[in-house]
């Protein structure tokens, strides 16, 4: 089967409080992409159209997972996530 997974999931910036991401669309079909981050205490995410996004209001100090997903047109089948932690990026 063809992979639904974004791919080149890269970080282009970050600062205490934002983090922006790029990539490349999956190889199969897709139609937006939701970007999901939470600190434990909180979820929050959105949906982006575009193979970039900032995500800010971020708590300096925290520990985030970030995940990205690719959805198709149906609104349902979801990729495989890509997910990584923003504090290990700082360090």
């Amino acid at each position: 089967g063809v992979s639904h997974k974004v791919r080149n999931l890269s970080v282009t910036e970050i600062t205490t409080s934002s983090i922006s991401l790029n990539w490349t669309e999956p190889l199969g079909n897709s139609s937006f992409y939701r970007v999901q981050w939470t600190n434990g205490s909180s979820t929050l995410n959105k949906s982006v159209f575009d193979k970039t996004t900032t995500i800010s209001n971020l708590t300096a100090g925290e520990s985030y997972d970030i995940r990205v997903t690719a959805v198709a047109a149906d609104d349902q089948t979801e990729g495989e996530s890509v997910e990584f932690n923003k504090r290990n990026l700082l360090q």
